[in-house]
């Protein structure tokens, strides 16, 4: 049955090459429109995830939050690192290098812990993981030995609170732009409470644990995945805690990733409905024009699965021909296309994204509609009867 079905569309050659090709038509603008979502979308949303601070919430109001919010968020599946901060104004510190004495710069003190998605592979410990800028102004490199200093007044005295600290290491630039330090928790508690008086000159900083009873005045989180960072925004914009994060430009991504696959999915629903119903009135009329060679073939001893069977393996031909046709079609655009926005929408990426799976995933759909399509034929075939087709003789 196989070599008969391939046999007879050799015979006509010339309306199978039409049927591919009337196939290849419908599928290659789709596969070009699906590589075009794949490849804008997967640009922009690349761009977002190599940016640490994608996924960054940060409260932007000094609060009291208690013990038990910090709690109910680490709880939450949705954020994947979460660290508590000090007052924005207590959060600053003067950095001196030693080797060059009276040159100290007042940096940024940022609240960090294990697993800092600013920071990763670094840890600041018991020291200082220093920006960039910070670090090449300072003349500092990991390992170096550095003194941190605050300043209070109480009268008309002056106390300083000094503390010398290790670089433990030199953060990437993403992380801060500007002058900053990152430092652990109970070291931004210490200058907290020094400034507010409740500290000694001479303290040092407490353990992780203490700290975790106490209120903070905010936090710094990452949500686990860029789709979570819409929600926890609007969440806590909800409970009265401002946040400053990158929510407007994920949900615009994500509206753009589902409007895309709404425009994909209507023009291919479109299209390829129209394509499988021209295929099964076409085998559906090649059935009836062949209806005496069909009676023969019964007549012959065919069985009437074999008859069933005739019109799908051709479908599928076509099919799996159209496809392999389309995607080499596809990729020669995509191609084109590449060159000409290289740099202009994805960046270094492609703005049409073809890949294999894409093309077996193509010929799959191809194949299970074309068989589909082919059915109603096929069952008009194994009932044609032998005496309907030799009468005709």
């Amino acid at each position: 049955m196989l070599r008969l079905a391939l046999a007879d569309l050799w015979h006509e050659r010339v309306l199978f090459l039409c049927s591919v090709l009337g196939c290849a038509a419908v599928l290659a603008p789709l596969i070009v429109l699906f590589g075009l979502r794949q490849g804008v979308v997967a640009g922009l949303r690349a761009e977002l995830l190599e940016d640490p601070r994608a996924r960054e919430v940060v409260s932007v109001v000094n609060r009291t939050l208690e013990p038990a919010l910090f709690e109910r968020l680490g709880a939450d599946p949705r954020i994947a690192f979460l660290v508590p901060r000090t007052r924005a104004l207590s959060a600053t510190i003067v950095v001196e290098n030693p080797a060059r004495s009276g040159r100290g710069l007042r940096l940024e003190l940022l609240p960090t812990a294990q697993g800092d998605p600013l920071l990763p592979g670094m840890a600041a410990g018991d020291g200082l993981v220093l920006s960039p800028t910070a670090a090449e102004r300072l003349g500092l490199a990991p390992g170096d030995e550095a003194l941190a200093s605050v300043a209070r007044s109480r009268g008309a005295e002056r106390e300083v609170l000094s503390l010398p600290l290790r670089v433990a290491a030199i953060a990437p630039v993403s992380a801060s732009p500007r002058d900053a330090a990152f430092g652990a928790v109970p070291l931004l508690l210490l200058v907290e409470d020094f400034l507010d008086g409740s500290a000694a000159a001479d303290a040092r900083p407490g353990s992780t644990d203490a700290a975790r009873t106490r209120p903070f005045a905010g936090f710094r989180l990452h949500a686990a995945r860029i789709e979570d960072v819409p929600a926890l925004d609007r969440e806590f914009r909800l409970a009265g805690i401002e946040v400053a994060s990158r929510a407007e430009a994920v949900a615009g991504l994500l509206r753009l990733d589902r409007n895309l696959a709404l425009l994909f999915l209507a023009l291919a629903g479109a299209g390829g409905a129209g394509y499988l119903v021209s295929l099964g009135v076409g085998l559906w009329a090649q059935v009836e024009r062949k209806r005496r060679d069909i009676a023969l073939l019964s007549l012959l001893g065919l069985k009437r699965r074999a008859l069933l069977m005739l019109p799908v393996v051709q479908a599928a031909a076509v099919a799996l021909a159209g496809a392999l046709c389309a995607f080499a079609v596809a990729a020669a655009v995509a191609g084109v296309l590449n060159r000409a926005f290289a740099g202009t929408v994805a960046g270094d990426r492609p703005v049409c994204l073809l890949t294999v799976a894409m093309g077996l995933g193509a010929a799959g759909v191809t194949l299970a509609g074309a068989v589909l399509a082919s059915m109603l034929a096929g069952f008009r075939a194994a009932g044609v009867a032998p005496a309907e087709g030799l009468a005709e003789g």
